[in-house]
């Protein structure tokens, strides 16, 4: 009996320990489970283009913020979209924040974020070691120029379906509340 009980207890703690490692392990890892809502704010590894990032939230609707710390409006619409979480968790709609600030400078649109409480998904335009890469192209062409060529502006908001594609790369703003809600809906529905 007396075994038993020291066995048990030997297990228990040998479970807890294993559970504790693969927590870490996952962790280290920069492992994330992209089926449940977000409720932080989970910064990204640096992709290699568009549609590797597009892909690690397959099934779900995407909305975009490409933003910048030095950009007014960008945290202006940042603080009203926040009165869009309910929304975005009933509709298990992905939130992902693009920074386009500068290489060294991503901190500060980070802390911005927290700051504010934000959730969702984080990722920098720039890559860690400050070199263009396919990713930043790919922002780029899509989101950050026109067909002549000329910077678009920031905030720049998009919608990319269940299917992985970009339904609009001129969404509405989180400041156009229902207008957003319905273009998200239409883009929702078009799967049911």
């Amino acid at each position: 009996m007396k075994n038993k009980i020291i066995g048990t207890t030997k297990m228990k703690k040998y479970l807890t320990s294993l559970f504790l490692f693969m927590l870490i392990l996952g962790k280290l890892h920069g492992q994330t489970d992209f089926t449940k809502p977000k409720d932080t704010l989970t910064i990204l590894e640096h992709p290699s283009s568009f549609s590797d990032l597009i892909k690690q939230f397959k099934g779900k609707v995407i909305y975009i913020d490409i933003m910048a710390s030095w950009c007014k409006p960008c945290i202006q619409e940042l603080k009203i979209s926040k009165g869009l979480d309910e929304f975005f968790a009933k509709e298990d709609i992905v939130k992902l924040y693009i920074s386009i600030d500068n290489f060294g400078q991503t901190d500060k649109a980070i802390e911005i974020l927290k700051t504010e409480n934000i959730k969702g998904y984080f990722v920098t335009y720039q890559s860690p070691d400050g070199k263009p890469n396919q990713f930043a192209t790919d922002l780029e062409n899509l989101f950050l120029f026109d067909n002549k060529k000329q910077f678009r502006g920031i905030p720049i908001y998009a919608i990319v379906d269940k299917q992985g594609t970009l339904i609009t790369n001129d969404a509405k703003r989180p400041s156009s509340g229902e207008e957003l809600k319905k273009q998200l809906q239409k883009t929702i529905n078009s799967y049911n």
